[in-house]
């Protein structure tokens, strides 16, 4: 079964001048890989509705599932929606069933800047709740748009990565005590003879024990052993100091 394809998407003016840190990058990253979802692009933006909506609809073209975060709350620089709608052609309206849960998880009526947060593409599909304390999620077609709080997206970003889950791919990690430049020609050949393994590279200039770490990533272990037995042999044995292993299908389980 073909692997699943993400982008990802985060929105605000305060990343892009640094007076918030990003803090929710690594966070999705990190679960559409132990959910075996391939992250095809990460774009960071302002807060400019027209832009949001372009990225929006390009990234929704090109990948099975998009993820939004940020600009979801009640103030004027909260424009996500808005964007969305943009790049569905879909108008803004009251979703009144929104409204509803967010009236009864705060116990009181929401008072008319309050509701702008239910102010909602009209195609908007709502997932769940799973539970009375976790609430939904939203989404718009294939894209999925969350707040930009981390704990947030810490509780939401699992319950949509295994919708699009697939057995993580094999990755090999291969250490070498050799500089990176000197065996640049074995590297090549490996990567010629074994097109269907992806293979990283990195020179390392502050470990005490290594000088070249090698990653070999693919679905198939066999592929991916036979291209780290190929660099070894070209780069020598005594040069290896280890290769580690992580993911595959009982990674999934």
């Amino acid at each position: 079964m073909a692997r699943q394809t993400a982008g990802i998407i985060i929105i605000g003016d305060e990343v892009l001048a640094a007076r918030i840190a990003e803090a929710n990058l690594a966070t999705l990253l990190t679960a559409f890989a132990a959910h075996g979802v391939s992250v095809g692009e990460v774009a960071v933006l302002l807060d400019d509705v027209g832009r949001i909506a372009a990225v929006v609809r390009d990234f929704a073209a090109r990948f099975d599932v998009v993820v939004t975060t940020g600009g979801v709350g009640p103030t004027h620089d909260d424009l996500t929606w808005e964007a969305v709608g943009a790049a569905f052609d879909q108008a803004l309206v009251l979703r009144a069933d929104v409204l509803a849960w967010m009236e009864r998880r705060n116990g009181r009526a929401l008072s008319p800047e309050q509701q702008r947060m239910a102010m909602l593409p009209a195609a908007t599909q709502i997932v769940g709740p799973e539970d009375g304390e976790r609430g939904f999620l939203l989404r718009m077609a294939n894209v999925w748009v969350l707040p930009g709080v981390p704990a947030m997206v810490r509780d939401r970003i699992d319950r949509i990565a295994s919708r699009y889950a697939r057995a993580p791919a094999w990755v090999a990690t291969a250490r070498y005590d050799v500089d990176e430049w000197v065996v640049v020609p074995q590297i090549d050949a490996v990567v010629a003879d074994h097109p269907r393994v992806q293979i990283g590279s990195y020179p390392i200039f502050d470990a005490t024990d290594h000088r070249l770490k090698l990653t070999f990533v693919c679905d198939t272990r066999a592929a991916a052993e036979a291209a780290v037995a190929e660099a070894t042999g070209r780069i020598g044995e005594q040069r290896l100091l280890d290769v580690t292993w992580r993911g595959g299908p009982a990674a999934a389980e």
